[in-house]
């Protein structure tokens, strides 16, 4: 049975709107992974809008970017050290560094053994077995997905866009093919992205995800919460779940059900009950922005979330 979990029910359960970003379990057997005393689990999370965006070029600068991660990097707890500090303690003082790499819309993924190892790489996955890395990826309404082997501590961060699904897959082969894993001790975590009760496509898109991924993850748009989405459906007659196609993409990996959690959340839609979002979103900051904008400058007026995990 697949496991569940509300960014959003999380929050306000601890009263928490104007947090900045979230760290989340991953599960193992249908129930939570939380660390114990001398033991370390990873958890992923990702940033939310009241951080701002986090989007990330290797030609630009974002300092906005850079602070929110020093900011969360030093917040979490720290890993036990790889033996290349001075400290003697079983919690060193050795930082944790990002690991990021420029998304593409594809199915790459690089290991990173050391800082610095992705940089000016465009891809769409990072994993590694060094636990004072996070690999760090961006999203504003595609799919997060996370991976941890808790026997081998390898992690992985991915960026599945609807041009890259089943780069999940790609990231359990990475993590057998490299560190030994074996599927039944992978843990997988689907964050939030655009539901299906935003994300409407045409029919070539459509028969494109129920051919490679399973007739579960598309169906016909039938009922409408505003007229704009009823608009939209004259054009775009069909719902796409993503998180059906990589439901689908993570089973067809190996990975049990009961060691799969999926964040509920809608990027483009999930709000507090404020009314305030809790996400940045292509489709509800930028895609209805006027058709003279080119697609960059369209892309600039959403707020990119940034997607990790970590050991802890």
């Amino acid at each position: 049975m697949i496991n569940s979990i509300s960014v959003k029910n999380e929050l306000e359960k601890n009263s928490s709107q104007k947090e900045k970003y979230i760290t989340l379990p991953f599960y193992s057997g249908g129930k939570p992974l939380e660390s114990l005393p001398g033991e370390k689990h990873a958890r992923w999370g990702m940033t939310l809008l009241a951080a701002g965006t986090m989007r990330f070029r290797w030609n630009e600068k974002n300092e906005n970017r850079n602070l929110i991660l020093r900011q969360i990097l030093n917040e979490i707890k720290k890993p036990v050290c790889t033996g290349n500090c001075s400290s003697e303690r079983e919690i060193c003082d050795c930082k944790l560094k990002p690991v990021p790499v420029e998304l593409i819309h594809s199915k790459i993924i690089f290991e990173a053994k050391n800082e610095g190892d992705t940089k000016n790489l465009q891809g769409d996955g990072i994993v590694t077995q060094n636990p004072l890395l996070v690999p760090v990826v961006t999203v504003a309404d595609c799919v997060p997905v996370f991976l941890y082997d808790r026997e081998t501590k390898a992690i992985g961060a991915f960026h599945s866009g609807w041009k890259g699904t089943g780069i999940a897959g790609e990231g359990v082969e990475k993590l057998t093919a490299l560190y030994g894993s074996k599927k039944e001790n992978i843990c997988a975590a689907i964050g939030p992205h655009i539901g299906n009760c935003c994300y409407f496509v045409d029919e070539e898109r459509a028969d494109y995800f129920m051919k490679n991924f399973g007739e579960k993850c598309v169906e016909k748009a039938v009922s409408f919460k505003t007229l704009e989405d009823e608009e939209l459906a004259k054009r775009f007659p069909y719902r796409l779940s993503l998180t059906e196609a990589n439901l689908f993409v993570l089973k067809n990996a190996g990975i049990p059900e009961e060691n799969i959690v999926v964040a509920d959340d809608c990027t483009c839609c999930t709000e507090f009950a404020s009314g305030e979002n809790v996400f940045g979103s292509f489709r509800r900051q930028a895609a209805f922005l006027p058709q003279s904008l080119t697609a960059e400058e369209r892309s600039r007026q959403m707020c990119v979330q940034a997607a990790f995990v970590t050991i802890f």
